[in-house]
């Protein structure tokens, strides 16, 4: 697989926090930004497991027109917390990868707003079963 090495290159635009904290029953969107003019395939894996672009609770879509990539997980369970990432691979086969960790804290009891999280995660140069195989969460 090749890899990435300037800026220039990069398939992802955003580049946040790691970790995103929300409280189970929660609505979360984890959405991540890519260059859309060199991307042939977006895939969402959660926890390890890819996602279904039709799923019931946790589903993805992807907008080739504007590189918007979303992930959405409905009412949240501590079960739900781990690692979600988004596996880009450009029209020249690079596969990148954006991991976010997500954390289930019902300790904060103030929150009012349904927590959503814009342009998060960090990137990892080549695909999904790669970063696996060097986290387990």
């Amino acid at each position: 697989m090749i890899k990435s090495n300037s800026n220039n290159d990069r398939l992802f635009l955003s580049r946040l926090s790691e970790t995103y904290k929300c409280r189970s029953g929660d609505n979360v969107i984890l959405e991540c930004y890519v260059r859309h003019q060199r991307i042939k395939s977006i895939a969402w894996y959660a926890k390890g497991e890819l996602v279904d672009k039709r799923g019931v609770r946790v589903w993805h879509r992807y907008e080739p027109s504007t590189g918007q990539c979303i992930l959405y997980l409905r009412s949240v369970f501590k079960c739900d917390e781990g690692s979600y990432c988004c596996e880009a691979t450009s029209i020249d086969n690079v596969a990148e990868t954006l991991e976010i960790k997500l954390m289930i804290d019902n300790r904060d009891k103030s929150w009012t707003k349904v927590p959503i999280l814009y342009m998060a995660g960090h990137v990892v140069p080549g695909g999904a079963k790669q970063l696996m195989a060097s986290c387990k969460t």
